[in-house]
């Protein structure tokens, strides 16, 4: 039969093990938990070919987590993007600029938002510079990123010429986005 001095001090080491039990299992948990995610932008054919440069100035990034049990989590995070201007006419057809590539914790999302400061650009022809009117917004799109996995979201944006419909010219929108998984295309939209 053990003393009461070692008795307590048995007690007393187990409590100790399960109290740091706690605080390192979910530590390390944190760390497992992670995945990469990268969103890249390119743009489409339709009217950039109208422009000598088209220069956007990126004020945020965000993506919006799915509530799901934790509503505590509901609103808007902010990923820091890896450039704050990007000339479009660079990044036509199949080559995109990296906004954002980083670990998050894994989970599912529900949006993503390109938010613009400015769009700068100058026609080809005339060398002068056209206003172009922002219509980008936030775009409801489901997606997970798996721990210890990679998602891969591709923007397309496109410039439309509207000037055949008076007072509108130029403007920007998003034509539609490429979404990976772990290397593999869960949705295409426009699809094709």
């Amino acid at each position: 039969m053990l003393s009461p001095s070692k008795h307590s001090l048995l007690v007393l080491s187990a409590l100790f093990a399960l109290v740091f039990s706690l605080f390192a299992i979910p530590a390390f948990a944190a760390q497992s938990d992670q995945g990469t995610l990268e969103i890249q932008i390119k743009d489409h054919r339709d009217a950039i070919g109208d422009f000598a440069k088209l220069n956007i100035i990126i004020d945020k990034l965000l993506i919006s987590p799915k509530a799901g049990l934790k509503v505590w989590q509901t609103g808007w995070k902010e990923l820091a993007t890896t450039a704050n201007a990007v000339d479009l006419t660079q990044y036509v057809g199949k080559k995109t600029m990296r906004l954002f590539r980083g670990a998050i914790d894994a989970g599912a999302f529900d949006a993503f938002h390109l938010k613009l400061k400015n769009i700068d650009g100058v026609l080809k022809k005339t060398q002068k510079t056209a206003p172009v009117k922002n219509t980008l917004g936030a775009v409801k799109l489901a997606f997970n990123v798996p721990a210890k996995g990679e998602t891969v979201l591709i923007i397309d944006l496109t410039i439309t010429d509207m000037a055949d419909h008076p007072p509108r010219g130029y403007e920007l929108g998003i034509k539609g986005y490429e979404l990976f998984t772990n290397g593999k295309l869960i949705q295409k939209v426009p699809p094709g």
